[in-house]
């Protein structure tokens, strides 16, 4: 290991994008860093899966605020990984997201003035409550822009009105059922009901994509390998096919991480890019204070996903250059289900269609005892079965969809076993109006050296893992340092 001027070692456990982004932020500084992780591929869900010849995503479909000086590009920036050699933009026919409502059709466009347009052209009689809405909006937009609103000590929480939920917020501008439903779409994003989701959090994903929206170039897959690889290059070294088992406490401070082989690795911080209810396990019972503990185990989750990846002929079924969304909602205009439509492109013959909408966990309550790779053939029957039923509703859609077929299907039990996540939802821990300090409480256990990354209350998904990394480092080494080291001042 490098002698470094602060003499720490650092144990990441997981090697998800919040682990590697830590792992490449803290190597980068000459900190040695060991990233252990339970799957034979570095990745988590931004990884790929090969199925029929075809590329299938798993958890990286489209992200926002990628270009050049807006909030995720400057991130890759820090990085050292070059958006462009990973990254499209989308959009180039005007539109990154097609709504399809049982009446009615809306199109999220290309920047936030096309996307004011598109709201007064559908809503205009709502033109006093657009006007309260987009100033909130752009108000979040213009911060986003200012590197002190992600990165302080509790900055953006000072606004009270921005930790309501977008419904009630909805509610005091009297909006019609309509515009709730347009406005309310970005929350299925990350699984939060409007009537739960906390305005601020809305704002930052809507916004993100209204700044720019990207999908990935080729695969979720070779993203994973190209951050591994910067950590690798930056003297990082990865441990596959075994897990960490067991946090070494002593005295209040952490010490080592013992692996599911039994191999010890001294450490002076340990970086958890795992679920804090799988964090948990890894600690004796009386290590944290009881109430502490309770509060994570409270903590509600987002609800899972299934995941139908169909073939389609390719030269009937191109790829499209938006997502499609077909939601349905109640009188009031709250979203009751909603599925997320992308066709990609795969190969000379066939693209890929993936159909996701939400999953209960206890919808697989009957195998929740199996493990990947071993559930029974009722199992594989109910989840096809599915997936069929989503394929037939997609034609409605698309129209007849030529040489149409399943590939793969994955479940919340998928998801589980693949990431550790206790009831195999993407995005882990619900990040409500409810929940939203109670989870920024968590980021910091009372356990000298022990932080969570993967898991920052501000916002989820890659935005948030990677937001969580920054946060990490900057606990590790100081904001002074920080903000000299990566030029991230305000």
């Amino acid at each position: 290991m490098k002698n470094t001027p602060q003499g720490k070692n650092i144990v990441i456990i997981g090697s998800g994008i919040g682990g590697l982004s830590a792992g490449i932020l803290l190597s980068s500084l000459s900190y040695p860093v060991t990233i252990v992780e339970k799957n034979p591929l570095p990745g988590g869900l931004m990884r790929s899966y090969r199925r029929g010849g075809l590329d299938c995503p798993v958890g990286v479909h489209y992200v926002g605020a990628l270009g050049e000086g807006e909030p995720m590009g400057r991130m890759f920036d820090v990085l050292g990984v070059q958006t462009s050699d990973l990254f499209m933009p989308m959009g180039n026919d005007g539109v990154i997201d097609r709504y399809i409502f049982d009446d009615f059709v809306f199109e999220l466009p290309t920047a936030i003035e096309n996307y004011e347009d598109n709201l007064r052209r559908a809503f205009g009689p709502e033109s006093e409550q657009i006007s309260t809405f987009m100033n909130n909006l752009r108000e979040i937009h213009r911060r986003m822009l200012n590197p002190a609103f992600l990165i302080n000590q509790g900055d953006p929480f000072q606004n009270i009105d921005y930790l309501q939920p977008l419904g009630e917020y909805l509610d005091k501008l009297a909006v019609s059922p309509r515009l709730r439903a347009v406005i309310s779409v970005p929350c299925e994003l990350f699984g939060v009901p409007s009537a739960e989701c906390p305005v601020l959090l809305h704002h930052m994903v809507l916004a993100g994509y209204l700044f720019s929206a990207w999908r990935l170039k080729e695969n979720g897959s070779r993203m994973a390998d190209v951050l591994a690889q910067r950590f690798r290059d930056l003297g990082g070294q990865i441990i596959l096919n075994d897990g960490a088992e067991k946090i070494l406490i002593s005295e209040g401070m952490v010490r080592a991480a013992r692996l599911d082989s039994g191999r010890e690795i001294p450490a002076d911080y340990i970086v958890a890019d795992i679920h804090p209810k799988i964090l948990l396990g890894l600690m004796d019972s009386n290590t944290l204070r009881p109430a502490f503990a309770q509060r994570i185990l409270d903590l509600k989750e987002t609800n899972g996903v299934i995941c139908a990846q169909i073939s389609v002929d390719a030269a009937a079924h191109p790829e499209t250059a938006h997502n499609t969304y077909r939601l349905q909602t109640n009188e009031k205009g709250e979203i009751k289900d909603g599925v997320f439509y992308q066709i990609r492109q795969g190969n000379d013959q066939a693209n890929l269609l993936s159909i996701i909408t939400r999953s209960f966990y206890e919808e697989w309550s009957d195998w929740e005892n199996t493990v990947s790779g071993s559930r029974p053939k009722d199992y594989s029957a109910k989840k096809y079965a599915l997936a069929e039923e989503l394929l037939e509703k997609a034609q409605n859609i698309f129209g007849p969809l030529k040489n149409a077929r399943v590939i793969d299907v994955f479940t919340p039990l998928t998801i589980r076993d693949y990431i550790n996540c206790p009831q195999g939802s993407c995005y882990g821990v619900m990040r409500s109006a409810q929940q939203l300090l109670k989870i920024a409480s968590i980021n910091n256990p009372p356990i000298g050296g022990l932080l969570l990354t993967g898991q920052n209350a501000l916002a989820p998904g890659v935005l948030g893992s990677i937001l969580g990394s920054f946060e990490v480092t900057r606990k590790i080494i100081g904001t002074e340092e920080f903000n000299h080291q990566f030029h991230w001042r305000a």
